[in-house]
């Protein structure tokens, strides 16, 4: 079976079985999307020409080329494959996408295999009338899970949708605009090791604005007592800003958990940057979003005496700063113990 006959039984799926749209009024349980550290894939499209294939991503079928906006535009029916060798055990997806109108059919989906390219699982993220369907189906188009698990989330076309899949120990997350769509644990399949994602546009184009694959979190405190350090790429900031994302918090929840369970424990914050835009600024900026992270974390009971900071700006990558995910990688907060 196609694989793209999969991801429409998969929206299908999801249309026919919605009793209840999800509401604005998710529980703060339900946006508990924690980001993965560890950079596997990024892409923001920055180092793409226009008019050139995308260079982080392999093309099969239907349209994808960059857009005035320096935007991914996909139209029509094909297939995006990241340029990843294999997926960490443990993962979250992200992709920051802009559908353009209010459409009643088409969607795009994340379709995972094993190392054999066998289908193990897919998310599809179908465009109904003022939202978006999720459904989780396993195989080739089939669900090993009674009422297929599934979801919806009222969206606005023509702005930023954000979607995020959190797959740990056998346990999988969709999220719409940091909203959860379905949780279940307990998968039995083999591990996916291979990725792409598979669109279906043919009315309506959308576009994808960035996509970030990460491996999932470890447990902090463990890392923190066996490394002395821990290192975050999942701290995330509004470009040129210290406004901490609403996903940031999350993980800042997660480190003053570990701050807890260690009561003599105490942390330095060091703020990195890449090297884009103008140095001094970036260090300026850096010590800000230190400054940030720290105040978020007293804001969570963490006394301020247990908590230094330092902005080090662009001075130690540690990876290159030539392409997006380089770049990516050396945005990031590191916690070290003092």
């Amino acid at each position: 079976m196609r694989i793209m006959t999969a991801l429409l039984i998969v929206a299908m799926a999801g249309c026919m079985l919605l009793t209840a749209p999800a509401q604005s009024t998710k529980s703060s349980e339900e946006r508990d999307f924690v980001p993965g550290d560890k950079v596997a894939f990024y892409d923001d499209l920055s180092d793409m020409a226009k008019g050139a294939a995308p260079p982080h991503w392999k093309v099969r079928g239907g349209v994808a080329k960059l857009a005035s906006e320096g935007r991914l535009l996909l139209q029509g029916e094909g297939k995006l494959y990241p340029n990843l060798k294999t997926l960490p055990k443990n993962f979250t997806v992200e992709m920051e996408i802009l559908p353009q109108a209010d459409v009643s059919s088409g969607g795009l989906g994340w379709m995972f295999m094993d190392a054999a390219e066998d289908s193990v699982w897919s998310v599809g993220f179908q465009f109904d009338p003022h939202e978006f369907s999720v459904s989780l189906m396993t195989g080739y188009g089939h669900s090993d899970f009674e009422g297929h698990p599934h979801g919806s989330a009222k969206v606005t076309y023509g702005k930023p949708v954000k979607l995020a899949l959190w797959y740990q120990d056998s346990r999988l997350r969709a999220y719409v605009n940091g909203q959860r769509m379905f949780d279940v644990n307990q998968l039995e399949f083999k591990p996916p090791a291979i990725s792409l994602v598979e669109f279906n546009v043919r009315d309506t184009p959308v576009y994808i604005i960035s996509t970030r694959i990460a491996e999932a979190s470890p447990d902090i405190s463990q890392v923190i007592a066996s490394t002395g350090k821990y290192v975050s790429n999942a701290i995330q900031f509004d470009v040129n800003s210290d406004q901490l994302r609403p996903e940031s918090m999350n993980v800042i929840r997660e480190v003053a958990a570990a701050l807890q369970k260690q009561p003599s424990l105490k942390l330095r914050i060091d703020g990195h940057t890449d090297s884009t835009g103008d140095a001094a600024k970036n260090l300026d900026l850096s010590k800000r979003r230190a400054d940030s992270v720290k105040n978020a974390l007293v804001k969570l009971g963490i006394g301020a005496d247990r908590l230094t900071t330092s902005g080090l700006g662009q001075t130690k990558p540690i990876s290159t700063n030539d392409t997006p995910q380089g770049r990516a990688e050396n945005r990031r907060v590191e916690f070290v113990k003092v």
